[in-house]
């Protein structure tokens, strides 16, 4: 069950479910998109400053109050390192690593933020019967679903927000139905309990919830429309289910579309250089990947756990692939003097396990394919572990 509410958060950085702009002040929801917009630059104090301006415009309106919550809930994401979209593949398959306790004044915001998003939003569904009210505390509901699995692992609890937040957005889906941004929430359910095990299917069907992997797609590509507001949302939750079901071209698709609209999201870019190691495309990782360590992007704020060795570790392993060994040699060192996390770091030494023994340095592959082995475990990469395991186990003896 955790897997399926993790899955359901697949869209990692941030959620917009920002509404149907029906009720609320033009200003207000004006202000909500644009405070999103920061967000998706990584421009936090701007975003905040933004929305803090819509709610002043119309103290009525849920919008801006759970946008705060959602800009709140990605700078968790990153003080615990939450990057790429490998940690929402499965690729990292351990569920009790150790993240940094989420700082006591940010999880305070964030509930009072959502807290005030739920009170407006049923207050609004209490006056009104119309689609942008269950709209509002559909995404409210969803919000709470996906902070409680991925940052507090409270599993029972965020399945019934999400319960919620299907049956509300049905809802306001059946009122108004050229409303795209619905599908955000409907499609991710979908997709999600679709590619569950059969047991956990059943278990959700009981709770009141279904899949279907072709609708909840479909859905997804509605919410991905250049019309609508969850346009961005849309954009990477597909990147992810791409990723997950091997497609890495029709990933760096997506994440070309994303670097038009958010230029100033280095993550984008990290994420595209992971998506085109997956593809083999070397040479591309190579330069998008080098664009960022030449700004040394990750400087620029805000910080994510972890960040700077995850550039080192992709572009060490693209220029190993070119054929470039003293330059990946120097990437990959750079990496581990780079505070990388346990899973990178296992990637870091299973790259140089590679390079020593292309080289003939039989001792050194063994020492760097031990370590990898049991960084990669550590780390939870039961994959990467694997892929260690192999690669001592053949070498000479």
């Amino acid at each position: 069950m955790a897997r399926l509410v993790h899955t359901m958060a697949v869209s990692g950085f941030l959620m917009t479910v920002c509404g149907w702009p029906v009720a609320a002040s033009t200003q207000s929801r004006a202000g909500t998109l644009q405070g999103y917009a920061h967000a998706y630059d990584l421009q936090f104090d701007a975003a905040h400053a933004t929305l803090a301006e819509a709610v002043s415009a119309d103290r009525a309106d849920p919008a801006p109050h759970r946008a705060i919550a959602a800009v709140i809930w990605m700078e968790i994401l990153f003080i615990q390192g939450i990057t790429t979209f490998e940690a929402f593949t499965g690729e990292i398959t351990q569920s009790d690593i150790a993240r940094p306790a989420v700082p006591v004044a940010l999880a305070t915001r964030f509930a009072r933020a959502l807290a005030e998003a739920r009170e407006l939003a049923d207050r609004q569904v209490a006056a009104s019967d119309d689609a942008d009210a269950h709209y509002q505390v559909g995404a409210t509901a969803l919000l709470a679903a996906v902070y409680g699995a991925t940052v507090e692992g409270r599993t029972i609890a965020s399945l019934t927000h999400g319960r919620r937040a299907v049956a509300e957005m049905g809802r306001a889906r059946a009122l108004a139905p050229s409303m795209r941004e619905a599908g955000l929430a409907l499609g991710m359910s979908q997709y999600t309990i679709a590619t569950l095990s059969w047991p956990v299917r059943l278990a959700a069907r009981l709770g009141g919830l279904t899949g279907n992997r072709d609708r909840g797609l479909r859905l997804l590509e509605e919410a991905s429309d250049a019309s609508a507001a969850t346009r961005s949302d849309a954009l990477l939750l597909l990147m992810i289910i791409d990723s997950r079901e091997a497609r890495p071209v029709d990933a760096i698709r997506r994440l070309t579309v994303l670097q038009q609209r958010h230029p100033h999201n280095r993550l984008l870019w990290l994420n595209h250089g992971a998506a085109a190691l997956v593809a083999q495309r070397w040479a591309d990782a190579d330069q998008v990947l080098s664009r960022g360590i030449v700004a040394r992007a990750w400087e620029t704020g805000p910080a994510v756990l972890g960040e700077p060795a995850m550039w080192f570790a992709y572009r060490g392993t693209a220029r190993a692939r070119l054929g470039r060994r003293d330059e990946a040699l120097d990437d990959l060192r750079q990496g581990l003097a780079s505070s990388p996390r346990d899973w990178i770091r296992g990637r870091l030494h299973q790259q140089l396990g590679a390079l020593a023994l292309a080289a003939g340095d039989v001792p050194g592959a063994r020492r760097e394919f031990d370590a990898a082995i049991h960084y990669s475990r550590k780390g939870g990469d039961a994959v990467a572990a694997d892929v260690a395991r192999r690669s001592r186990h053949a070498l000479p003896r």
